[in-house]
């Protein structure tokens, strides 16, 4: 659209060049009034086409400058991906758990398979309303995940 609408402003020139000659060659002042006020409305136009060629443009570098924000974050997170591993749970959950620590009794915490797809990394946390059955929820996308407990050493064991 903006290759267009640039077309059409070069277009706009030569009948502006044109009327311009037409100007300097004219000798009679009706003419001349005819003439200057054919180059006001051809100014004018110009001046509206260059206008909506500056917001195209500015559109653009906003567009420009959010994609680029965004291949950059996919690129951060590509580079935190090598870190995490996906692990199937005897509950039959998959989750991602940082490399080298798996099982329940490993030190890494569950994050959410959803949120990791969406290039976020949430920690699944035990949900309140379900202790009986040991359902973990994911506080971004409320994915709601039958996983077993982690090991966590009570007080007296931790000393």
């Amino acid at each position: 659209m903006a290759l267009t609408s640039g077309l059409q402003a070069l277009a706009t020139l030569k009948p502006l060049y044109d009327l311009g000659r037409e100007i300097s060659d004219a000798n009679n002042v009706e003419k001349l009034r005819f003439l200057a006020g054919q180059a006001l409305e051809q100014a004018i136009n110009a001046r509206a086409q260059t206008a909506l060629l500056q917001d195209e443009r500015n559109t653009a570098v906003i567009e420009l400058a959010t994609l680029k924000a965004k291949i950059e974050e996919a690129d951060r997170f590509e580079g935190k991906r090598e870190n995490y591993a996906r692990e199937r749970t005897h509950t039959g959950a998959t989750v991602y758990r940082e490399k080298g620590s798996t099982g329940p009794q490993a030190e890494s915490p569950y994050y959410c398979p959803n949120c990791f797809e969406h290039k976020r990394i949430s920690i699944l946390n035990p949900a309140v309303d379900y202790p009986a059955d040991q359902r973990h929820l994911c506080p971004e996308c409320h994915l709601i995940v039958p996983l077993p407990r982690l090991y966590t050493p009570s007080p007296r064991q931790a000393t």
